[in-house]
């Protein structure tokens, strides 16, 4: 019964590989390169400052595609519908993207997007605010126990308020937001390739270490045999 138990409990195969790569590649004990002061703390963290970077290559890549693809498409709409004023200003669900949950949180919030497309209520609101301010400082110059005024920022309705791009941003917007070059097929490889750097990094690293550390060694005994030779 006993040897049941001892044979059930002991780990399979693909247990031991994965405990072999993870303590040798992932958390490693007992590492330590003299000639670089670098322990395994230092190699956890060098490994983390990577996977980082490759996280964020990933993170900023998909910002581009919907940057390029899906934000654009509103833009080249705009573009393509002359919406170039207030005048010309459309609804979104006029230019057929009601259902687009990106695009609508794209023109309420400070993205991109609204480095370009303007909301024609918004404008009006401003002014409007603009002038009442005026007013209500040049009484404060008579009264001076009246508050500071308070400034309340407009809320955009993205089902509402009508949108367009100013005439002399439409070639900037068109350059911004082209298309081209961004697909989600390049997305997909940016994702494979980085993934496949990363693993070679990890498998890599300790060589790189041992090696750097190898040559640092050598330099400082070459260094330390040229200052006896001196002597």
């Amino acid at each position: 019964m006993s040897s049941l138990l001892t044979t059930t409990q002991e780990p399979s195969l693909w247990q031991e590989l994965w405990d072999h790569f993870y303590e040798t590649y992932f958390a490693p004990e007992n590492v330590y390169y003299p000639n670089l002061n670098v322990n395994a703390d230092s190699v956890a963290m060098i490994r983390n400052i990577v996977i980082g970077l490759m996280i964020g290559v990933i993170i900023a890549s998909f910002a581009v595609i919907i940057d390029k693809r899906v934000l654009g498409a509103f833009v080249r709409k705009l573009l393509s519908e002359e919406c170039l004023s207030p005048e010309s200003a459309k609804k979104i669900c006029d230019l057929g993207f009601e259902k687009k949950y990106v695009i609508k949180n794209g023109v309420r919030r400070g993205t991109n997007l609204r480095a370009v497309v303007k909301c024609r209520e918004e404008e009006e609101y401003n002014e409007q605010m603009a002038r009442q301010k005026a007013l209500y400082e040049e009484k404060r110059l008579k009264d001076a126990s009246l508050p500071p005024f308070v400034d309340v920022p407009y809320r955009v309705d993205a089902d509402a308020d009508h949108f367009y791009i100013p005439e002399e941003k439409k070639y900037a917007a068109d350059m911004r937001f082209e298309k081209r070059g961004t697909t989600w097929f390049i997305f997909a490889m940016i994702i494979l390739v980085s993934f496949i750097l990363l693993v070679a990094f990890i498998f890599l690293l300790p060589e790189m270490l041992e090696f750097l550390d190898s040559l640092v060694g050598s330099f400082n005994n070459s260094r330390m045999g040229g200052n006896n030779v001196l002597k």
